[in-house]
């Protein structure tokens, strides 16, 4: 069985949510002038975690707004933007609400990329990736899965 499915990675609101508020308290205290040297310490770190909060939110936006991407269910692999897995190396499929996610046997958590939701226009693609999994022997599980970004 060789198929595609269109998927995109979803817009974390939540996330989105958290960070623009991280970002709201860190950047009036940006203002204060450090006199002594823990003070400096401090005015450096809060500017390190500006810069982490607004590379993950552009890094989110650009992820979300992309164009779909084709994810090639082939006999005993995936292709996901050129990536192959092998079927050998997934732990699982996990389906938490509508997002899925490829959990590979040599990591803790889902990677960001093998993190997806399937485009709605294609109602086909929830059934041929459960098809997919079962023909190879990966248990898909409805749970929920740490995915970082």
């Amino acid at each position: 069985m060789r198929s595609q499915l269109a998927i995109k990675y979803p817009l974390r609101a939540k996330f989105l949510i958290s960070m623009v508020i991280l970002l709201v308290i860190t950047v009036p205290q940006m203002f204060n002038s450090p006199d002594d040297s823990f003070k400096r310490g401090i005015f450096v770190f809060r500017i390190l975690l500006l810069l982490f909060i607004v590379g993950a939110i552009t890094v989110a936006l650009f992820r979300s707004a992309g164009k779909p991407k084709s994810l090639l269910l082939e006999p005993g692999k995936l292709v996901l933007e050129g990536k192959e897995v092998s079927a050998a190396d997934i732990q699982g499929v996990w389906i938490n609400e509508r997002w899925y996610g490829i959990k590979l046997k040599q990591r803790r958590i889902v990677p960001m990329k093998l993190c997806f939701v399937l485009q709605p226009r294609q109602p086909a693609g929830e059934p041929e990736l459960l098809q997919w999994a079962e023909e190879h022997g990966i248990p898909v599980e409805q749970r929920f899965f740490i995915r970082w970004m």
